[in-house]
């Protein structure tokens, strides 16, 4: 049975929106594990500040291929995906060096001649001299260890799009997920969970 939430009114609310403001709405829940992704990544390319012109950083990552598998199957990354980057500047007021990401991957099912697009939008955040070293141990020629997944947060969401025509998969193209990940130097790895 679904649960509801609903907010309770303030006195001061406008009569307009009380009912509003009340009325029961079904909760989403994260319903259960659906797959886990894990992409090869060239070395970070910079393109410099970029068009926000903040001081910031505007990075280009290839993809060069990798795996997913999950509760609906399993498959290859095919490579030439990528990722676009906008690192904040050191001098933000809130999130010092945290990375906004926008990504773009092409899959291929396992034994199956079945393309999906997945694309993510999300945020790499934590403590300036962690987001420094997770941003060097991307880089070419990166000698050391990697900042730990405890130590920073990367979350997302993510769409697909697949054949509308496709019986086993067209669920795909209305179904919402969240996501959890790491870069791990030139892999990134995360789980995504459906929003039910």
């Amino acid at each position: 049975m679904a649960t509801h939430h609903s907010v309770r009114a303030l006195p001061d609310t406008p009569a307009e929106y009380v009912a509003a403001l009340e009325l029961p709405i079904p909760t989403p829940k994260l319903d259960r594990h659906s797959f886990r992704l894990v992409c090869d990544l060239e070395a970070v390319k910079s393109l410099g500040e970029g068009a926000a012109g903040d001081g910031g950083q505007f990075n280009w990552v290839g993809f060069t291929g990798g795996h997913f598998q999950g509760t609906w199957g399993s498959g290859e990354v095919v490579r030439g995906g990528q990722d676009s980057q906008h690192i904040l500047p050191a001098s933000h007021p809130s999130a010092p060096y945290s990375a906004l990401l926008s990504t773009r991957y092409l899959l291929k099912m396992k034994d199956e001649n079945v393309y999906i697009q997945l694309q993510t939008r999300g945020w790499r955040t934590g403590p300036p001299e962690v987001m420094a070293r997770l941003s060097a141990a991307a880089r070419e020629g990166f000698e050391g260890a990697c900042p730990t997944p405890d130590e920073y947060k990367f979350r997302l969401f993510v769409e697909m799009e697949t054949d509308t025509r496709n019986p086993k998969y067209a669920w795909l193209n209305q179904a919402m997920f969240v996501g959890s990940g790491v870069r791990s130097g030139r892999q990134v790895i995360y789980d995504a969970y459906q929003v039910e």
